[in-house]
């Protein structure tokens, strides 16, 4: 498996123009993974460069680009980096990608929490009355 090309899965993203939908559903699993050098994130996803351009020969991802806009289109005629197997410290191949079942979660959407005026309390006790004796040391 040395003589195949990976690409990471940040890479695709960034400059062919895939998602992480397109990614999951066209490409499915990763056939590698490695440890993420940018501090305690998930493992880097690598696929190899083969089933990647046959996954954008697919027509969901013409479809796909033919929707990205002006200033991400440009992106995808600019040469993307693959790197050889023995290139990626720490790779560990999966046994069978295409036999793997992913579970994409969703993100939710970030929701803007809304200050409302907080109600008037209509009598504020600030000592309240509690049974308690006043202890003179003098």
């Amino acid at each position: 498996m040395t003589a195949e090309r990976l690409v990471r899965a940040s890479d695709l993203k960034r400059q062919r123009g895939w998602t992480d939908g397109l990614i999951g559903s066209l490409l499915g699993a990763p056939d590698a993974l490695s440890p993420n050098p940018h501090g305690w994130r998930a493992p880097m996803r690598w696929f190899r460069w083969d089933r990647v351009a046959d996954a954008e020969r697919a027509p969901a991802f013409a479809a796909r680009t033919a929707e990205l806009p002006e200033g991400a289109a440009w992106r995808r005629g600019l040469p993307t980096r693959t790197w050889a197997a023995d290139e990626v410290e720490g790779l560990e191949w999966l046994d069978d990608p295409a036999r793997m079942a992913l579970f994409l979660v969703p993100r939710r959407p970030r929701t803007r929490l809304r200050r409302t005026a907080a109600p008037e309390p209509e009598h504020v006790v600030l000592y309240p009355l509690a049974p308690f004796e006043v202890l003179r040391l003098f």
